[in-house]
């Protein structure tokens, strides 16, 4: 475990908007799209459909290995909720093997909650659970991932202050980073080509 500690202006508090931002663009507008290529190593689109008014997103990608024909496909489909938003991914590998991951947030009064569900192509699951906590001059934000049998396998603190015109912010992170970071929304967000 590491603990950081710093004054900075860039502290939690003024970031903590951020966090309730969702990743598909805000104003694109509705309607459904392809984009397709071709060169000497492999072939492909991608189609991406959105609705506005209904608040839903989805883009589908698939892309063909020239060399000895393999496809690859990913999908992701996003959905507002009356509370926040639900995102589903699954990708299909070139060797077949299949890797997946869920998300939902939901706002609360003093921030959101979030949880979700991560498949890697081994076949090992993880769940995630994390909450934004928005107080009178604080912030914490926690994130945290666990294994099948329950066991935390990397996890992440950080709480923000201001007092006397200074602000404090405290990390606190444990286990692969890595694996929080591509547990959230704009991990999920992307389709690859692998």
């Amino acid at each position: 475990m590491r603990i950081l500690t710093a004054i900075s202006a860039l502290a939690l508090i003024a970031a903590a908007p951020a966090f309730a931002q969702t990743a598909p663009p805000a104003q694109a507008p509705s309607g459904t799209s392809t984009r397709a290529f071709d060169n000497e190593r492999a072939s492909g689109s991608t189609t991406i459909t959105r609705d506005r008014d209904a608040g839903t997103f989805s883009r589908d990608t698939s892309v063909t290995r020239k060399s000895d024909g393999a496809t690859m496909t990913s999908s992701t489909d996003r959905t507002r909720t009356d509370t926040g938003f639900a995102m589903e991914q699954s990708r299909t590998g070139f060797d077949g093997s299949t890797s997946g991951r869920t998300y939902e947030r939901t706002r609360t009064d003093t921030g959101f909650t979030e949880s979700g569900t991560i498949t890697r192509r081994d076949g090992s699951t993880y769940n995630l659970n994390g909450s934004l906590v928005r107080g009178d001059g604080s912030a914490t934000r926690d994130r945290v991932v666990t294994d099948a049998n329950g066991a935390t396998v990397a996890s992440r603190n950080v709480a923000a202050s201001r007092a006397n015109g200074q602000m404090t912010r405290n990390v606190t992170a444990t286990g692969p980073q890595r694996l929080l970071r591509g547990a959230g929304p704009r991990g999920a967000a992307r389709g690859r080509r692998g």
